[in-house]
């Protein structure tokens, strides 16, 4: 049951993210001229017409040049991704080894690339190392067994909002590497996740508990942890 309920959570936040744009440098007050004569000086008027079009690209504008391919997303390779679960989770997934190749980890015997293509199978096995190693880390919290990697400024029986969102802009921070201020539009669908009133009854320990395991799901299976 509660893996059936991160699941459906976990994907609805996966669409939930707001993102900004950036902006490039202002403009220049004068540019300078690319090649000599470009600024008009020592043009040669006869130079202004090169023929009949050609329809060679490049011609008068006409005809089809090629661009230079564009820098595409690429996921982490299958150890890059369970490298980061560890640091950010500080739990392996147990069955790594035996999914890493079905994850695109060359063996270089048959296979010498390393899978960098988002697939079904990648995001199978990344949701369920992600479930498996949330589950420890939170565990390892309320045990007392590590230093607080998920629950650091939270703990089970905290309803205040103010603390919640103390601890889940540390797990933006850790997780994603963003820093968000208090009217962050990206923290929203993750603050409703954890505060919202369930409508069979009252917000319980074991409902906080199963709420951030799958708030840390949802992080590690965000396209900005697992692209770049």
């Amino acid at each position: 049951m509660l893996t059936t309920r991160m699941v459906l959570v976990t994907a609805a936040l996966v669409l939930a993210g707001c993102y900004e744009g950036v902006s490039g440098p202002g403009d220049l007050d004068e540019l300078p001229g690319r090649v000599p004569g470009a600024d008009g000086e020592g043009e040669d008027p006869s130079d202004d017409d090169d023929g009949p079009d050609s329809g060679e690209p490049g011609h008068h504008d006409q005809g089809e040049i090629e661009d230079p391919a564009g820098r595409r997303v690429r996921r982490m390779t299958a150890q890059q991704f369970h490298r980061s679960l560890i640091a950010v989770t500080g739990q392996p997934w147990p069955a790594f080894d035996d999914y890493a190749a079905a994850m695109g980890k060359a063996d270089f015997a048959e296979i010498t690339d390393e899978g960098r293509e988002i697939s079904v199978t990648f995001d199978k096995f990344v949701h369920d190392a992600a479930l498996h190693s949330c589950t420890a880390a939170i565990d390892a919290d309320l045990e007392g067994t590590s230093a607080g990697t998920v629950m650091r400024w939270t703990k089970p029986t905290d309803r205040d909002e103010v603390v919640i969102r103390r601890n889940l802009d540390y797990l933006m921070l850790r997780f994603l590497g963003q820093e968000t201020k208090p009217t962050d539009p990206r923290v929203d669908p993750w603050m409703n996740l954890l505060t919202h009133e369930p409508s069979d009854g009252e917000i319980d320990d074991g409902l906080m508990i199963e709420r951030w395991t799958a708030v840390c799901v949802g992080l590690v299976t965000h396209p900005d942890f697992v692209t770049y």
